[in-house]
């Protein structure tokens, strides 16, 4: 019995720490696949993946956002570079489109005059790190445990009657 007992116990043991691992929800989003509208958009992106090459983090599995915000008639468009694609999926997230064989995903805004649909969508699966059946219940402050890794690159472009006007980038790795 005492034999059994202690089975019995590592067993449950391991269950219960498989379950505190896995504290992350599966989730999935659809995307539309996007193209590429105004050309100079990928001259832009041709030069980004180039720097990024000579970055220590660069590997052929290096994702990027493209965030879009509408101000007034012109569009801020922030383009930065990732590990995760579980930080990228959730954050509003639209479309998505190939480039260079790098995974772009755009969110925020739509902005016709550069990107346009090809009428597909695609499904992505992410765990949601900040799923609300692990968060504590009640009030007060909420653990978030995911954090915005800025070791990666950021370029901050305008884009006014129909150029892209580069406002700022942040990198390590000049």
């Amino acid at each position: 019995m005492n034999k059994s007992f202690k089975i019995l116990t590592v067993f449950v043991f391991c269950l219960n720490s498989m379950n505190m691992v896995a504290q992350h929800k599966e989730k999935q989003i659809e995307l539309l696949h996007l193209n590429i509208k105004e050309e100079s958009l990928s001259t832009i992106l041709d030069d980004i993946i180039l720097h990024e090459k000579k970055c220590s983090y660069y590997d052929c599995g290096l994702l990027f956002l493209i965030s879009i915000k509408k101000s007034e008639e012109n569009f801020l468009i922030s383009i930065e570079s990732q590990k995760d694609i579980n930080v990228l999926l959730p954050l509003s997230s639209y479309g998505y489109l190939y480039h260079q064989n790098h995974l772009f995903i755009l969110q925020g805004d739509r902005c016709e005059d550069i990107f346009s649909t090809c009428g597909e969508t695609r499904a992505f699966k992410y765990l949601d790190y900040n799923h609300p059946d692990f968060q504590p219940k009640g009030e007060g402050k909420k653990t978030i445990y995911v954090f915005n890794d800025d070791s990666f690159s950021q370029w901050h472009y305008w884009y006014v009657n129909a150029k892209f006007v580069l406002e700022e980038k942040s990198t390590s790795c000049d």
